[in-house]
Order: structure tokens, then C-alpha cells, then sequence
């Protein structure tokens, strides 16, 4: 499996590629364990005029959902890629502690 971020015309994109070379363009996608409990959510919650902060939560938030164990700080990993900026932000321990305290 493969994700990619990437922006255009249409600006940013997230695309999935799976084994057999199929790639498709979301705007949040969920892989993994959980994955279509996950999308589920994702599918009803996100959208594309959320604050990053507020879709970092989200997301945080149906990873404590679907995870079969229990969520912390440190067996999870948080990034972000700023639209601005165009760089990857990886979230340490202490941010990613503060955003599961807002749960």
C-alpha cells in the first residue's frame, strides 16, 4: 500500500495506491485494522472547510474509536501537511497528549 500527498490545480490530494496498482484520489482515507469502521466516520464527519485542528481531533478521535487497544500518546503517530507551507509537521508526544485531553 502506498499514500501520497500531492497538490494541483485542485489543490491538495491525498491518493491511495493498493497491491494491484489501483490508485484513487480522497480527501481523508482510513487504511489498516478499523479501516471501514474508520471511513465510515470520516465519510460523515469530514469536510473539506474544517480547520486543521478541528480534522486533526477527528481524526485522533476515530483512531480511539476503532483502535483495538487503547490509544496513547505513544503508540500513535500524528503529521500534517500544511497547505502554506507545503511541509510536514509530525506531532510530538506532548501534542499529541493535549489533543487526546480535548476528547
Amino acid at each position: 500500500y502506498q499514500r501520497r500527498v500531492h497538490g494541483d490545480q485542485e489543490g491538495p490530494a491525498l491518493w491511495h495506491t493498493d497491491p494491484s496498482g489501483t490508485y484513487v484520489r480522497y480527501e481523508a482515507k482510513s487504511i489498516g485494522a478499523g479501516s471501514e469502521n474508520a471511513q465510515t466516520i470520516l465519510q460523515e464527519q469530514y469536510h473539506k472547510s474544517m480547520k486543521l485542528e478541528d480534522a486533526t481531533q477527528l481524526c485522533v478521535s476515530i483512531l480511539k474509536q476503532t483502535m483495538e487497544e487503547k490509544l496513547n500518546e505513544t503508540n500513535v503517530e500524528v503529521a500534517v501537511v500544511s497547505t502554506s507551507t507545503k511541509k510536514i509537521h509530525v506531532f510530538s508526544t506532548q501534542e499529541i497528549a493535549a489533543i487526546m485531553q480535548k476528547l
